[in-house]
């Protein structure tokens, strides 16, 4: 097919269950759309079976086992063809009508990217929090700061780096790093929405000294160097400073108890600026 309008970037780790759906969830919503999905296999096992035959799927080689997301969604990158990209964790699934994709495509391509509101839902399927707020329109490094939670961005591919070797940030700093290439703001996909899906067992349901520990790496090397940041490396700095404290203060707790103790504390105060 012709030059893709978007690449979703899956990487897969033990996920035979889950791959599928999210796959079904980008098509489902792809109306208007050129899309390929790049699965990118960490656990050794071929997804390819247990998906149906479409040209928009396409593989890395199968083989690599725990590199990490990190790098298997780098293998996906360095696949990808589309004029955009986005990275889709292989146990979520985005939301939205039919058209949602082609929708945040036309966002897009005005501005270089869009951000694509994060709806964190728990096992039952109830939406514990939605980030940012329904009806925001422009969303940069002011609002993240207060965001804690993962959110994704919708780049032009020109605009996104490789991801940085880190086991459960390295999604926050490939999409900030395209939040600054962008100039430090976007509009907000106001029909698409990505479903973050809290479930037992998953990557991040981890002690809090590790996120800590990789905070304090991301803002020693934006110290040093900018980390790729730019101009924006002290709005992303002051980002990842939050997070990280936001972080301590919640400490280790239940499955979405994280996101159950920020939801509290936003009703508790005005939402930021958008």
């Amino acid at each position: 097919m012709d030059r893709p309008d978007l690449s979703l970037l899956i990487a897969a780790h033990r996920l035979p269950d889950h791959v599928p759906r999210a796959v079904a969830s980008v098509l489902d919503r792809a109306a208007g759309a050129a899309v390929e999905i790049i699965i990118a296999s960490d656990d050794g096992a071929d997804y390819a079976p247990l998906l149906p035959p479409d040209p928009r799927l396409r593989f890395t080689a199968v083989g690599p086992v725990a590199t990490g997301a990190h790098a298997a969604r780098n293998r996906a990158l360095a696949m990808a063809t589309g004029a955009h990209a986005m990275m889709l964790d292989g146990d979520d699934a985005l939301e939205g009508p039919p058209d949602a994709i082609a929708r945040a495509l036309a966002q897009a391509r005005a501005s270089g990217a869009v951000v694509v509101p994060s709806i964190v839902r728990d096992p039952d399927g109830q939406a514990l929090r939605r980030i940012p707020p329904d009806g925001t329109r422009h969303f940069g490094f002011a609002g993240w700061r207060a965001a804690f939670a993962s959110l994704h961005v919708i780049a032009r591919r020109d605009l996104v780096q490789p991801f940085a070797d880190f086991r459960l940030i390295d999604d926050v700093v490939f999409d900030l790093r395209a939040l600054a290439a962008a100039g430090g703001e976007a509009p907000v996909a106001q029909a698409l929405a990505y479903r973050y899906q809290l479930r037992a067992g998953q990557a991040t349901d981890t002690p809090w000294t590790r996120f800590d520990a990789e905070y304090a790496r991301a803002l020693a090397t934006i110290a040093q160097d900018g980390f790729g940041f730019g101009a924006q490396a002290g709005a992303a700095a002051r980002v990842l400073r939050r997070w990280r404290a936001m972080n301590r203060v919640v400490g280790t707790r239940g499955l979405g108890d994280y996101h159950r103790v920020v939801a509290a504390r936003e009703a508790r105060r005005p939402a930021p600026p958008g």
